[in-house]
């Protein structure tokens, strides 16, 4: 019998002290996704190539690229190679639809945006990262 209250009491303590942190963890981490989300959009709004390139998690293994209707993934090893290339990898097409791209959470703690054009979907990934806080994981073009 003192064996269960013993067993009980524990995974109480445990419960109440470990799941607020869990809580505020969650909470912390939703708002500083929010505060990355919107520097995210004023920064593609002002195309602002280097505040950008600061919000990627290089290296990349896995940016999507259309080449006038050719879409081909890439690795993007650093913020040097993605600024070399800025305007093929952040074009003023993502520009016009990232403010009205719709945002969804995943359940990793992770979130993405996606966008419809013609026959094909858009949708950047954006994750946590330990130490960094929020990062694009990547971008990607596929079929509809």
């Amino acid at each position: 019998m003192n064996t269960i209250k013993h067993v009980l009491l524990t995974a109480l303590l445990i419960v109440v002290i470990l799941v607020p942190g869990f809580a505020q963890n969650g909470a912390s981490r939703e708002a500083e996704f929010k505060q990355f989300y919107a520097n995210f959009l004023s920064a593609s709004r002002a195309n602002d190539k280097d505040k950008i390139a600061d919000m990627i998690a290089f290296p990349v293994d896995s940016w999507s690229v259309d080449r006038k209707g050719d879409v081909r993934t890439e690795a993007i090893k650093d913020k040097a190679q993605f600024l070399s290339k800025y305007t093929t990898y952040f074009t003023a097409n993502m520009r016009v639809h990232i403010p009205k791209a719709k945002l969804k959470a995943l359940d990793d703690g992770g979130y993405f945006i996606s966008w419809r054009d013609a026959n094909s979907e858009f949708s950047f990934d954006f994750a946590y990262v330990e130490g960094s806080g929020y990062r694009i994981r990547y971008f990607s073009i596929g079929p509809w």
